[in-house]
């Protein structure tokens, strides 16, 4: 990004949309009668060049003060930011005077490759099928840092060729074995919530025809049993919209991804997400009883088995092997569920620490002794981390909350040995149904944190803390507007090479900034999201100022490998269960296999 206007060739550019709008530009798909098309949009809500909902973004008003506008996050929605934009300016180093506004559209989509014989075999089926620019480009990418830089200043160098939305189980079937019969590209797609690239199309030598496979028309409830607790649903149902045709009932699936609103099922199987309730309700897998999972050589589903039964413990299970395949083995149209009874409680907790060494004491005590039975998420964050959290704050400041937070600053580092700049904010989530038995949690948590000089900060910090991870990507889009550019790794590691990993991954993004000129330092926060008795998952989120940067994408691309090294050297894992590998973390997916365990999986594929 550079100061001058972004958009070069403007001529050029100008000719391109015209053609778009008047329908010129597509050689491949004139060859092909109109009634044979169906554009289908599917994605009206949703920004086309940025993460989540268009009436729901980050704004400076006329005084320089954020804000969150739109009404779907509760009291975080429409409210003022005041700390945020100081602190972004002393963090990040943005000028509100120096701005670079995205591109109102891509440049130019190049004409679709068509397999004839691909698209003869499935037409007569009854199946949906899209040449549009609108429905390729809208598919061609995930949420990804990078895929949103290319959307706002970029282009992709390859989309899908077309968009085909099945309706029913045997639909796909027909579909996966005409693409393998005619050697078509297919990648399923569910809500497009990735965030590893692995809806981007292969570029490199790939001269086949790619097609996107979008399951969300497959949204359908097929049976409930309130007897076995057992739900079975259409892989293409969006898991938010599940939970809330299940909340009706008394029921909850008991996960609750980051994405949810976005994310299908089958998705989320395929990512082998978790979310945050996982503490509580255990990890995605764990609800799945059974499904159905097309491929190439026929459909695989237990069969002789009630779908509503408990596990079959006999045997290598093939779904732990389909769940985490990422689209790459085949495509899930169909899940059974067991489910939960809706907890009518919720609480937030949250309390201050020293450091966040003390912090990890804390949460290590809860998960390796159980401290509460209801405990549905914990989050800890580190002092860089707890500046951001800070930043959120909605209070408006004024003479005597100033005054008042200067004296608690005080009080905290006199008598409790809390420092600026030192001590870590840790958060916990408890969900029951009896609420006597959650404020007993509660004291016991706020005992036992005392224990390793927590402080009670409260029930709104806490709940902030939760909502954070659904505010970021926001504004992750909004400061790309400020020559800010950002991203995240998530990993895994055991309570004993916790900070170790910490430590060396961030010194790691350090020096990798400074060999790529990046200037101020980069902004570096880890945050523990879900605790194991043998470990947490951590989430590193970095950012930095790229206004003087040649290629700010390249530079990213390059902290981000280096630091996924610097991961796997200190034991660390490729990823946890939020993101998982696609094309972004595949050569280090790789590097951590032995050989037998990728001749084993090669096989698989074949």
């Amino acid at each position: 990004m550079s100061e001058e206007n972004p958009y070069s060739n403007a001529s050029r550019r100008l000719e391109n949309i015209t053609g778009h709008l008047n329908g010129t530009g597509y050689k491949e798909w004139r060859t092909l009668s109109p009634s044979q098309t169906l554009a289908v949009c599917t994605n009206r809500e949703r920004k086309w060049n940025g993460y989540g909902y268009k009436d729901t973004f980050f704004r400076f008003d006329d005084k320089g003060t954020a804000s969150l506008l739109g009404n779907r996050f509760g009291h975080f929605s429409s409210k003022e930011y005041h700390e945020l934009r100081p602190w972004l300016e002393q963090t990040l180093r943005i000028n509100l005077k120096t701005i670079c506004l995205a591109q109102p559209t891509i440049v130019e989509i190049h004409s679709p490759e068509v397999n004839h014989d691909f698209y003869d075999a499935i037409k007569p089926q009854g199946i949906i099928i899209s040449f549009a620019e609108q429905d390729r480009l809208l598919h061609g990418h995930g949420v990804s840092t990078i895929e949103i830089y290319k959307l706002r200043y970029g282009n992709f160098n390859r989309l899908p060729d077309a968009v085909i939305w099945p309706e029913s189980h045997e639909q796909v079937e027909i579909i996966v074995k005409a693409a393998q019969k005619f050697n078509v590209g297919c990648i399923p797609y569910g809500g497009g919530s990735n965030y590893v690239d692995a809806l981007e199309c292969p570029v490199e030598e790939e001269k086949r025809m790619i097609v996107s496979l979008d399951m969300r028309h497959m949204n359908r409830i097929l049976s409930l049993n309130n007897e076995n607790m057992s739900v079975t649903v259409e892989a293409g149902a969006i898991a938010k919209d599940l939970e809330i045709e299940l909340r009706k009932l008394g029921y909850s699936l008991g996960w609750n991804a980051e994405s949810i609103e976005f994310s299908t099922v089958g998705g989320l199987a395929a990512l082998r997400s978790s979310g945050l309730r996982r503490s509580m309700y255990g990890d995605f897998e764990n609800s799945i009883i059974n499904m159905k999972f097309v491929t190439p050589i026929g459909t695989i589903k237990q069969s002789g088995h009630s779908i509503s039964s408990p596990p079959i413990i006999s045997g290598p299970d093939i779904t732990n092997l389909l769940l985490g395949s990422e689209g790459t083995l085949g495509v899930i149209t169909e899940l059974t569920f067991k489910l939960h009874y809706l907890a009518p409680y919720r609480h937030y907790i949250s309390m201050y620490f020293p450091s966040f060494h003390q912090g990890l004491l804390f949460l290590r005590e809860i998960a390796q002794k159980k401290v509460v039975n209801n405990l549905s998420g914990a989050r800890l964050v580190d002092e860089t981390g707890l500046q951001l959290v800070h930043g959120f704050n909605t209070a408006t400041p004024t003479v005597t909350t100033i005054f008042k937070e200067v004296l608690k600053k005080y009080y905290w580092k006199k008598f409790k040995g809390l420092e600026t700049g030192k001590m870590c904010l840790a958060a916990i989530l408890i969900d029951g149904y009896d609420l006597s038995k959650i404020e007993n949690y509660e004291k016991r948590i706020l005992n036992l944190g005392e224990n390793f000089g927590g402080v009670n900060s409260g029930y709104d910090l806490g709940e902030r803390m939760f909502f954070m991870s659904k505010g970021l990507p926001y504004l992750r889009d909004f400061l790309l507007d400020y020559y800010a550019i950002s991203d995240y790794l998530d990993t895994s590691a055991s309570w004993s090479n916790i900070e170790a990993l910490v430590d060396k991954v961030k010194e790691t993004i350090v020096t990798t900034c400074r060999a790529q000129n990046v200037r101020p330092r980069p902004y570096i926060a880890v945050r523990v999201d879900h605790l194991y008795e043998t470990g947490v998952s951590l989430t590193f989120t970095y950012g930095f100022n790229c206004r003087n940067l040649a290629d700010p994408l390249g530079t990213l691309r390059r902290v981000d490998q280096v630091a996924l090294v610097e991961i796997l050297r200190s034991n660390g894992s490729v990823s946890h269960f939020t993101t998982g590998i696609g094309k972004r973390k595949k050569e280090s997916f790789v590097e951590s296999l032995s050989e037998p365990a990728i001749e084993i999986m090669k096989n698989v594929k074949k």
